[in-house]
């Protein structure tokens, strides 16, 4: 019966608490992005891993969320970083639906093209990365790209709305 108690307040604390919402979420995604990446050798490409970098923002904000519960501040970082990374998968989404054309960071070509044996230490020396522009692996008949991009909306709509649910009721105590 302990057990049960202790989920249930886990639970409300899950879906109470920005930063322990954004703790899981993150911790979430980039542990799947590396499961992916070692388990089924799937490389990412340059906007897969700026997408990492905002989950890596938000876990850090979200730690510190956790120590300094009474400030706001630390939520509303963590709502940019998902925005910021709903943004990047957006982008990325209208790079492999090809809407809009790749920079130079996401297509497979080097436009730089250097002598032979710079090419060779380059190719000897750099990690693989994926083109953005190339369609990404499906799971359920939904790219990765898309599955990223809903999962950041949802995630940055859920701690958006913690966050104004907990400024809205803070205000409504005075």
């Amino acid at each position: 019966m302990q057990s049960i108690f202790k989920m249930k307040k886990l639970f409300q604390n899950i879906v109470t608490s920005p930063s322990l919402l954004s703790l899981i979420l993150s911790l979430s995604a980039l542990i799947f992005a590396m499961f992916l990446q070692y388990k089924f050798n799937l490389i990412p490409c340059y906007l897969c891993e700026l997408q990492r970098y905002g989950y890596v923002v938000a876990l850090l904000l979200a730690i510190l969320g956790m120590k300094y519960k009474d400030n706001n501040i630390f939520p509303t970082l963590i709502s940019i970083a998902f925005l910021a990374v709903f943004i990047i998968a957006f982008w990325h989404k209208g790079i492999e639906a090809y809407w809009w054309s790749p920079t130079s960071e996401c297509t497979e070509m080097s436009y730089n093209i250097g002598t032979l044996q710079e090419e060779l230490e380059k190719a000897n020396t750099e990690k693989p990365t994926a083109s953005c522009d190339q369609l990404s692996p499906t799971l359920l008949n939904i790219t990765l790209v898309e599955w990223s991009l809903m999962y950041a909306f949802v995630s940055f709509v859920s701690v958006t709305f913690l966050l104004l649910k907990r400024i809205i009721g803070k205000k409504n105590e005075f």
